[in-house]
């Protein structure tokens, strides 16, 4: 039932009055949002028309978060390094600022209606989870965990607190050029898709390194310590910070954390991808001289490469997804016209009716060049001279960060809540744990355990550093 239509309901039964109590009696645990032009105008944002945030790590991405939700109310910011988030300060005089996130959710807990948290991977569970125990609306950055146990907690958490609108720092999903791609799947133009490939040009960061063994100073005022949280305890080195840190596995997820969910959100649900068989992975060797190779379990490679193997899914067949980064693509279709290149990120969708190219995360790469010009480019392209582009029934997102903080005001829902990030940050670690250990697992997703490696094993849920706890 829409609010409106309870509200209205309420109305009738009191003569006229509704009260905010009786709203929430009614079990609307929703903004009572008062339209604006009641209020002066379409010029006047009313007060309760207006989403109070608190953010968390606002020195990075968290920044651009903020500006995304311009028009909304920032009253509590939370760094462990001012230096770093000096601009961000600047651009929010007026909200509070705090280096620790428990004692900012202390004292601010009945000043914000939502909660932004931008931090590395290793700190968003914590952080999660107890916004999710006070209630807030949240916004978060991906990979929503640091492991698949994390996952699965914060998944089942939000599930048990479905009054909470999150969503997930994929911000090309729901877009037009998305929804083109995914309308072209469901229209069955190249038939079952059998195999998946996914390229990526980035990391966009120093990899193949060895933990740093000089002493550094953490910048002035930063407590280190609680900076690593629930990561094993590391002397500081700008090696980690600031903005390096996704590349050890210690606090970040690798390229494939970093940029999986960018592109899995257009067709995780499609190919009713669930969870694989068997995943494998491999990276590039750091040479330091003629047959000199030099082991960086710590850190990711340069250059990566993930295959996740799927089962039969209904009638779907079964599915190899191959992921590629650091400049590696995978071979060129021989359907490709001679004159054109794969584009330095994207997605081939190898199907039994035909071929795919699609940007990274959804669209045409080639323009309007080929058949189905809206959502990629369809191979053999004499064969499908004659299709039609399908027509658009799927809803689009035109505001990425407008549509969370609208949704916090009116219970609606959002198209990539934290409770659908979980589900791919899982594929996503999965191809993490197998770069990591160098081995092909075998994953059996229902007991949430890999059966084949104790050291991967211990990765699904590994413990927390003293003092640290979901």
């Amino acid at each position: 039932m829409s609010s409106e239509k309870t509200t209205n309901q309420l109305r009738k039964r009191s003569g006229g009055q509704v009260s905010r109590r009786s709203v929430l009696a009614a079990g609307l645990a929703l903004p009572f949002v008062v339209p604006r032009h009641v209020l002066g105008g379409a010029g006047h944002r009313a007060p309760s028309d207006t989403l109070t945030i608190a953010a968390v790590g606002v020195g990075g991405m968290g920044r651009s978060y903020l500006g995304g939700c311009w028009g909304e109310r920032i009253v509590a910011l939370c760094d462990l390094d001012y230096k770093l988030a000096a601009p961000t300060f600047k651009t929010y005089p007026k909200a509070r600022r705090y280096h620790d996130f428990r004692k900012m959710f202390d004292k601010e807990a009945k000043n914000f209606d939502a909660l932004i948290i931008a931090t590395p991977d290793h700190t968003h569970a914590v952080i999660l989870m107890a916004a999710i125990k006070l209630g807030k609306h949240i916004y978060c950055a991906k990979p929503i965990t640091h492991s698949i146990a994390e996952a699965r907690k914060v998944r089942q958490a939000l599930l048990e607190n479905k009054n909470l609108v999150t969503k997930s720092s994929v911000q090309s999903s729901g877009t037009d050029h998305t929804q083109n791609t995914k309308e072209l799947l469901k229209s069955g133009v190249i038939g079952a898709v059998r195999e998946l490939h996914i390229w990526c040009d980035h990391p966009a960061y120093p990899c193949s390194l060895l933990r740093p063994t000089e002493k550094q100073t953490p910048p002035p005022g930063m407590d280190w310590d609680l900076w690593i949280g629930p990561a094993p305890h590391r002397p500081y080195h700008s090696a980690y910070h600031p903005l390096n840190w996704r590349p050890w596995w210690d606090f970040g997820t690798g390229t494939v954390g970093d940029m999986g969910c960018h592109t899995f959100h257009t067709y995780f649900k499609e190919l009713q991808l669930g969870a694989p068989t068997t995943v494998y992975g491999c990276g590039s060797t750091r040479h330091k001289g003629f047959f000199q190779f030099v082991s960086t379990p710590e850190c990711q490679s340069h250059a990566n490469t993930v295959t996740w193997e799927f089962g039969a899914r209904g009638s779907l067949p079964p599915l190899s997804v191959h992921w590629y980064d650091g400049g590696i693509k995978p071979h060129r279709p021989i359907e490709l016209d001679s004159g054109l290149e794969l584009p330095s990120s994207g997605l081939l969708f190898v199907g039994e009716k035909g071929k795919l190219i699609a940007g990274y995360s959804g669209g045409n790469p080639f323009g309007k060049r080929g058949r189905g010009i809206d959502g990629g480019l369809l191979l053999p392209e004499k064969e499908f001279e004659d299709f039609k582009q399908p027509e658009k029934t799927m809803g689009r997102c035109k505001d990425h960060y407008r549509e969370w903080t609208e949704s916090c005001k009116t219970g609606g829902t959002t198209v990539c809540p934290i409770e659908f990030g979980c589900e791919m940050t899982e594929m996503a670690l999965l191809g993490a744990m197998a770069l990591r250990t160098k081995r092909t697992l075998a994953w059996d997703a229902k007991a949430m355990r890999v059966t084949n490696n104790q050291k991967a094993n211990s990765l699904v849920n590994p413990p927390y550093r003293d003092g640290w706890m979901l």
